[in-house]
């Protein structure tokens, strides 16, 4: 299971690393580059993935399409059957007091204050 974070506060490195604030970021252009940072849904978030676009508004439609199929704790690490439309998904997260990466959620791992503006460094690829 796992959660999203869209951001455009990120810096991209020669060796395939990626530095991002872990904050909420949007009213940025819609066509600057963002990146999509997914996070194992646990209490420390490990990062998982990162995938780069190259406008906001790709990203969105990234999320879109991909977050109502996500497996969810609470049907045992299975997707919603049937496979739920953007509105029912949004429906349902609203109505368990979440929301969408596409509505701005930063996830933050359990003790991290926002305020302290924490960064997250992430090594896409094969590593080291």
């Amino acid at each position: 299971m796992f959660v999203l974070r869209v951001t455009s506060d990120f810096e991209k490195h020669e060796d395939d690393t990626f530095v991002a604030t872990m904050k909420f970021d949007y009213g940025n252009d819609l066509f600057k580059p963002v990146i999509i940072l997914t996070y194992e849904n646990t209490a420390n978030l490990p990062a998982v993935r990162v995938d780069e676009f190259p406008s906001l508004r790709d990203a969105l439609e990234y999320v879109k399409k991909i977050e109502p199929k996500c497996p969810r704790v609470s049907l045992g690490g299975r997707p919603p059957q049937p496979e739920l439309t953007w509105s029912q998904h949004l429906e349902w997260l609203h109505s368990e007091g979440l929301r969408s990466a596409a509505e701005g959620d930063t996830p933050l791992p359990e003790g991290i204050d926002a305020k302290l503006n924490p960064r997250d460094f992430v090594i896409r690829g094969g590593g080291a």
